[in-house]
């Protein structure tokens, strides 16, 4: 205890001694040397600050749900869900693609009659499986909205859309797709 005592009370004069000064340590080094040491409490601490705005960065980019997605495309609700339903000419897109082996792509999303939007995906080729809604929604949305479909898209073309947008492999065993239109016409295709 006697040692930290003296240690402090060293510590303490330093300090004092330096604050004290008017010479800007012209004659002792006693002043550079508690320069140096708040310089280097300064430069630790700010390194801590940078480290954990890093780490701050870090998480918010793993909470994304994808990186390459702008906010735009990104519902925080039901609400937001429903509005971005209005962008595509569309009420309810299904997809079942098998790659054998039980390998499958299946993703939906659904704007039902009541209003509600409900979103699901399982994706057996990388093991992502999501049953909440918003966030299958959030994943599959800015995918779904890039495709090109209308009433009289031709089944090759869909495919060849569907694989393109989706980043799928084109040697499925078993293509299967759903679509229902806004003006109620159903689009159903399988290979």
């Amino acid at each position: 205890m006697r040692k930290v005592i003296v240690l402090f009370s060293a510590i303490f004069m330093v300090l004092f001694l330096a604050a004290c000064s008017n010479d800007d340590g012209a004659d002792s080094g006693v002043d550079n040397d508690v320069s140096t040491a708040e310089d280097e409490v300064e430069n630790t601490d700010e390194q801590e600050q940078a480290d954990e705005d890093d780490d701050a960065i870090d998480e918010a980019v793993e909470g994304e749900e994808d990186k390459d997605v702008d906010d735009s495309q990104q519902a925080k609700d039901q609400e937001d869900m429903k509005k971005m339903m209005e962008d595509v000419n569309f009420d309810e897109i299904e997809m079942e693609i098998s790659y054998g082996s039980d390998q499958e792509y299946e993703a939906e999303i659904d704007h039902h009659d009541n209003g509600d939007v409900e979103a699901d995906l399982e994706d057996e080729l990388t093991g992502e499986d999501i049953d909440n809604d918003l966030k299958a929604f959030n994943k599959l949305y800015p995918l779904v909205k890039q495709l090109e479909i209308e009433q009289a898209t031709d089944k090759e073309d869909v495919i060849q859309q569907v694989l393109d947008v989706f980043d799928l492999e084109d040697d499925y065993e078993e293509f299967e797709i759903e679509i229902n239109f806004d003006d109620g016409t159903e689009l159903s295709y399988e290979d």
